[in-house]
């Protein structure tokens, strides 16, 4: 079973230490978005075949994913940058230091563990045609050999 952690909450970002005591607790709960069912998940090894994390901010997870990747799980980083203008997103940390954040990933883990996401392309009257073709090319430029695969949407 793929553990997808944090599709919809950025686990990385603001929740590490819960995902940590769940880890070792073995297991954590679930509840069924269209039944509204609770569901009891398996995190031990033997149930587990990868985790895969999604955040626009991995710095405060960075220590909990070397203790991921020690326990032996395999995992994946969903990792969306988009430098969008700060009156789009006031709070996410600027794409400097998530793209030095992805080469420190590759260089612990390897490109293939961090997948870059440009996700969701907004196009408003200061995010042009024209501003995403050059943002992708400078971000494409400022992260090559750090990951091998893009993922791109469209709002």
């Amino acid at each position: 079973m793929i553990i997808s952690a944090s599709y919809k909450t950025d686990i990385p970002a603001f929740y590490g230490e819960w995902f940590l005591n769940r880890l070792q607790a073995g297991f954590c709960g679930m509840i069924n978005p269209y039944n509204k069912k609770a569901y009891k998940i398996s995190l031990k090894k033997e149930d587990v075949d990868g985790f895969v994390f999604w955040t626009k901010n991995l710095h405060p997870f960075m220590d909990k994913l070397d203790l991921v990747h020690q326990l032996g799980f395999p995992m994946m980083v969903q990792y969306t940058i988009h430098a969008y203008p700060k009156a789009l997103e006031t709070s996410v940390i600027s794409s400097t230091k998530s793209i030095d954040l992805m080469k420190e990933i590759a260089g612990r883990y390897g490109p293939h563990v961090a997948v870059w996401r440009y996700d969701p392309i907004i196009f408003t009257s200061i995010t042009t045609i024209d501003y995403h073709i050059q943002n992708f090319e400078r971000l494409a430029n400022q992260l090559e050999g750090s990951t091998d695969e893009v993922v791109v949407s469209f709002a």
